[in-house]
């Protein structure tokens, strides 16, 4: 169908968002900019037929947004009718109107959710970072630690392999897992010249799993610049102390950071309310400036994922949520103590990163070579 201007309505088979940062769920149907070929929202279709601008971000109706960081549009001054003794129906448009948006709002409520105060899951989630001892590893004393290093990789390269995507900003709202002594209080990074490899064991993983960690990848690929390689499946187990080499399972070189689908019964730190646990692992050093992430793991609980995904609405998102905060621990961010923020110990409506964490992601991946 054609609402005019060219602008098609369909019925989405998927979740997406709209260009203005709107949650689209599968099913509902949406607006189709014939240039682009992006779904619209109802508020950027009201935007298309009234011909006005359409904001990049906007505050979502059921779930809180990352901030606007452009100022607003200034309108022009208007000046007040004056009322009509003779035209009361006059009102009736405005009636109808208001009963149309409230209705909207109401239908999109039922859509994405039964209430919007709902947290993702009802649950915490946990860095490992934060509950294991001493991620980094331990100074080394004598000749130095690069001679124990694995040799350079045959992808490695001797400038970054990407450029952080996520905008400066003055946010102070995040925190490092570590950081280098010295002024500037740089945080310990990854070598943005490498790619850091990814082996997933599945023996836990819900329906879907494969889309979550691939999404999850992508995002804070694009968001730091740094860049993901998936090699594929392993055997290897969850552990509470896993080395940052692995000669007998991956050979000579960084060990790949280990995505277990697991359970409490295998990781215990995930009993109870715990959906994930994430962290990065350090190479032996003997100087700060020798300090830098090589590996890690992300440990996620398969069946309270399958409980989580199955949620009407918007529970796919919910998911992914707790997908790109593990993996936001693992490029080296830990909590921050803001719920405005997806890397919040306890996230409140997030389900996508807020200018703190973006600030955060990109800070890390802006590191030196280590080629």
């Amino acid at each position: 169908m054609d609402i005019g201007n060219g602008i098609g309505v369909t019925t989405l088979p998927d979740n997406v968002r709209c260009a203005c940062g709107e949650l689209l769920v599968a099913g509902e149907r949406v607006g189709v900019d014939p240039g682009t070929g992006r779904a619209l929202c109802l508020w950027c279709l009201a935007d298309v037929q009234a011909g006005r601008a359409r904001p990049r971000r906007r505050q979502s109706s059921g779930h809180r947004m990352p901030a606007v960081s452009a100022p607003p549009i200034p309108q022009p001054a208007m000046r007040r009718p004056r009322r009509s003794r003779r035209s009361p129906s006059a009102l009736v448009p405005l009636v109808v109107a208001l009963s149309l948006v409230v209705g909207a709002l109401w239908l999109r409520d039922q859509v994405v959710g039964e209430s919007t105060d709902r947290s993702i899951a009802g649950i915490p989630v946990a860095p490992l970072g934060d509950l294991a001892t001493g991620p980094l590893g331990s100074p080394v004393t004598g000749a130095g630690a690069r001679a124990s290093w694995p040799p350079v990789p045959a992808d490695a390269s001797n400038h970054p392999l990407g450029a952080p995507s996520a905008p400066r900003s003055r946010s102070l709202a995040y925190a490092f897992m570590d950081t280098l002594s010295g002024p500037g209080s740089e945080p310990v990074r990854w070598d943005p010249c490498r790619p850091i490899h990814v082996v997933v064991n599945s023996a836990s993983a819900p329906p879907g799993a494969a889309k979550l960690l691939s999404t999850g990848l992508g995002e804070v690929s694009r968001v730091t610049g740094l860049r993901f390689v998936l090699d594929g499946a392993t055997d290897e187990p969850p552990a509470s102390q896993r080395p940052p080499t692995d000669p007998g399972r991956y050979g000579d070189r960084w060990s790949p950071v280990l995505v277990a689908w697991t359970d409490p019964t295998r990781v215990p730190e995930l009993a109870g309310s715990v959906a994930g646990l994430a962290g990065p692992a350090g190479a032996p050093y003997t100087s700060e400036r020798d300090k830098h992430w090589v590996s890690g793991t992300v440990y996620l609980d398969g069946p309270s994922f399958t409980q989580i995904l199955n949620r009407p609405g918007d529970g796919w998102w919910q998911g992914q949520a707790i997908v790109l905060h593990e993996l936001a621990h693992l490029a080296g961010l830990t909590h921050i103590d803001d719920t405005s923020q997806l890397m919040a110990p306890r996230n409140s409506r997030q389900l996508t990163f807020a200018d703190g964490d973006l600030e955060g992601l990109r800070r890390l991946g802006g590191g030196p070579c280590f080629t």
